[in-house]
C-alpha cells in the first residue's frame, strides 16, 4: 500500500468475535479500555474513526429493572492518548499511523480520527494503539471496513436503515397498548447483549448502516430526563456499550442522524424556552459523540450525500438544526431544512448522475402519521409546504423517477405512496418494545382522513425491525433494480418491493 498523508483527527476500530471485550491496558495503578470504537462517514477516499478511552467495558449482566439503576449507571472516561494503525490487509503490512492523540474530560474522553488518501472499494483494517502515555501503551483489537465503491462501478451494494432506539423500553418495557405482545422488557440473553435486530443485521452483511435518528432518548424513562451534558453524554455511554451494539460497530460503519430525542426532546425545535438541553448543547453533544464530522473543521455541517456507486446515490438532511419554530403558522417561509440546506438539496439533486436518489430522513414526507404531531412534513400546520414545494420541484425537474424515500421517527413499519407518485418507506423502531400499531390511510386520527395516499404495505403486528436495501446492476436483460425489504427484529421478512430503474 502506498504512502499517505493523513489529516488531523481523532478516532478508532474494532473487531472481536466475543461479546466480552479484552482489550485493555492495566497495572498497579491505571486500567484503561477503548471502547467502544466505531467508524463514520465512509467515502470513497476518507472514513471518520472514532473511541473512547473508559476505565470500564462491560455493562451490567443483567442489564436494568429499574429507571433509576438504569440512570444511575455510567461508563467513567480515563485520561490518556492513542494512535491508528490502518493498513489494507490484516496483518497491517506496510500500516500508516496517525499522530498521538489525547483523550482529555473535556472532549469526554473521545478520539476522532479522519483518514484521507483510501482507495475506493477496498477492505481495511484499523486497530488502535492507546494507553496512559506514549511509552506504556496496548494494542486493540481489530476493526474492518470498506470503503465505497468508485462513481462508475456496477456492483451490487446493501445497507441497512434503522430508527428508535429506545434502550429504556427495552430493559423496562414498552405500554402494552402501543407494542402489542413485544411490549414486555426483553428476557435472557437479549437482555444481556442489546437489540436482537442488531445480530440479525450484522449475519446480512451490509456495506453500511445508516440510522435516522432518536439513536438515544434524552427525555425516557421520564424519571429521569437528562437536561445537563453529563447526563446526555451517558445516555450514549449505555447506549453504545450495549454488546451487540459495540459488536456490530467493529464491523459495520456507520452514518448517524439526528433527530428530536437525541437533540432535546420530543418533538423538539429551536425556540430558546428555557428548557434544556439548549440547542446549542444539543447540537455540540452530537457532534462530540457521533463520528460524522472532521474534528479539524470548524463550522461542520450534518446534512450531507454520498454517491455509493454508479447506482445508488442516498441523502442524510439535517432535521433538526435549522427548523423555524413548529408552532409557526404554515406557508412558504416556514421550513425544517431551511435556506441553505434546502439550496443544497436542490442542487446537489440535479448534479447526481446515478441512477437511483434515496432520499433518507429521519421525519415523514408521505406518512400518514397522527393527526395530533405537528413536527413535521406530514402534520397539519406543520411543515406541509415545504414538502409539497419540494414535491413539485422534483416532478418540474424531472427527479421523481427512481427517486424514494426512507423515513425514520413513525414507530411502525410501513410502505405508502403519495398521491403524486412519491414513494416512502417506514424503517420502524430497532425494538418491539417501541414499536406500535401504525396510521392507515382514511383513518380520522391520521394526517389522510380522506384515504388520498396509498398503503401497499403496514405491519399488523407491532414489531421491531428495521430496512434492508439492495441495489443490482443491469443483468439478463433487465434494468438496475433496488430492492426494499423490510425486516422484523426476529429476521423474518415481512414485505418485499423491488423497483426496475425506469
Amino acid at each position: 500500500m502506498q504512502r499517505r498523508n493523513f489529516i488531523k483527527l481523532s478516532g478508532a476500530g474494532v473487531t472481536a468475535l466475543s461479546f466480552k471485550p479484552s482489550w485493555e491496558f492495566m497495572d498497579s495503578k491505571t486500567t484503561i479500555y477503548s471502547f467502544p470504537q466505531m467508524i463514520g462517514e465512509v467515502t470513497q477516499t476518507s472514513a471518520i474513526l472514532q473511541t473512547r478511552l473508559t476505565a470500564t467495558n462491560k455493562m451490567p449482566e443483567n442489564g436494568f429493572d429499574t429507571a433509576e439503576a438504569l440512570l444511575a449507571f455510567d461508563i467513567a472516561g480515563v485520561e490518556g492518548t492513542a494512535k491508528f494503525e490502518i493498513a489494507d490487509n490484516p496483518k497491517f503490512k506496510n500500516s500508516e499511523v496517525s499522530p498521538w492523540l489525547q483523550a482529555t474530560p473535556d472532549r469526554d474522553f473521545i478520539i476522532k480520527y479522519r483518514i484521507n488518501g483510501l482507495k475506493a472499494d477496498t477492505q481495511y483494517y484499523v486497530r488502535v494503539h492507546y494507553g496512559p502515555t506514549t511509552s506504556r501503551t496496548k494494542k486493540g483489537p481489530v476493526s474492518e471496513f470498506s470503503s465505497l465503491q468508485s462513481l462508475d462501478s456496477e456492483k451490487p451494494t446493501s445497507f441497512v436503515v434503522t430508527s428508535c432506539l429506545n434502550l429504556g423500553k427495552f430493559f423496562l418495557g414498552g405500554g402494552l397498548q402501543r407494542a402489542g405482545s413485544k411490549s414486555r422488557a426483553a428476557e435472557g440473553e437479549d437482555r444481556k447483549l442489546g437489540y436482537p435486530a442488531l445480530e440479525v443485521m450484522k449475519n446480512l452483511k451490509p456495506a453500511f448502516w445508516v440510522q435516522t435518528g432518536d439513536t438515544v432518548y434524552y427525555d425516557y424513562p421520564n424519571k429521569g430526563i437528562a437536561k445537563t451534558l453529563p447526563e446526555l453524554r451517558s445516555k450514549w455511554h449505555r447506549q453504545m456499550g450495549m454488546p451487540r451494539m459495540e459488536h456490530f460497530l467493529r464491523q459495520v460503519p456507520v452514518y448517524l442522524m439526528k433527530d428530536d430525542h437525541e437533540y432535546r426532546y420530543n418533538d423538539s425545535d429551536n425556540v430558546e424556552n428555557g428548557i434544556e438541553p439548549s440547542p446549542q448543547t444539543a447540537r455540540a453533544t452530537f457532534l462530540e459523540q457521533a463520528p460524522i464530522a472532521d474534528p479539524a473543521d470548524e463550522n461542520p455541517v450534518t446534512f450531507r450525500t454520498r454517491q455509493v456507486n454508479k447506482h445508488l446515490q442516498i441523502w442524510m438532511p439535517e432535521g433538526r438544526d435549522y427548523r423555524d419554530a413548529n408552532d409557526k403558522p404554515d406557508g412558504p417561509h416556514k421550513s425544517i431544512w431551511g435556506k441553505e440546506q434546502l439550496e443544497w438539496i436542490k442542487q446537489s439533486l440535479l448534479a447526481s448522475e446515478a441512477t437511483f436518489k434515496l432520499f433518507i430522513v429521519a421525519s415523514p414526507l408521505v406518512g400518514p402519521d397522527d393527526a395530533s404531531k405537528h413536527d413535521n412534513h406530514v402534520s397539519y400546520g406543520g411543515f406541509q409546504n415545504e414538502r409539497d414545494a419540494f414535491f413539485y420541484w422534483l416532478k418540474k425537474n424531472n427527479l421523481d423517477k427512481n427517486f424514494y424515500i426512507i423515513t425514520g421517527d413513525r414507530h411502525w413499519q410501513y410502505h405508502t405512496i403519495h398521491p403524486a407518485g412519491f414513494e416512502e418507506f417506514g424503517t420502524g423502531s430497532i425494538n418491539g418494545q417501541n414499536s406500535r400499531p401504525g396510521r392507515k390511510p382514511g383513518d380520522p386520527n391520521s394526517t389522510d382522513p380522506l384515504g388520498l395516499i396509498k398503503q401497499p404495505y403496514i405491519q399488523e403486528e407491532p414489531t421491531g425491525g428495521f430496512i434492508f436495501v439492495k441495489v443490482a446492476p443491469p443483468e439478463n436483460g433487465k434494468m438496475a433494480q433496488i430492492t426494499f425489504e423490510t425486516i422484523d427484529e426476529e429476521g423474518n421478512t415481512l414485505n418485499l418491493e423491488v423497483k426496475e430503474a425506469k
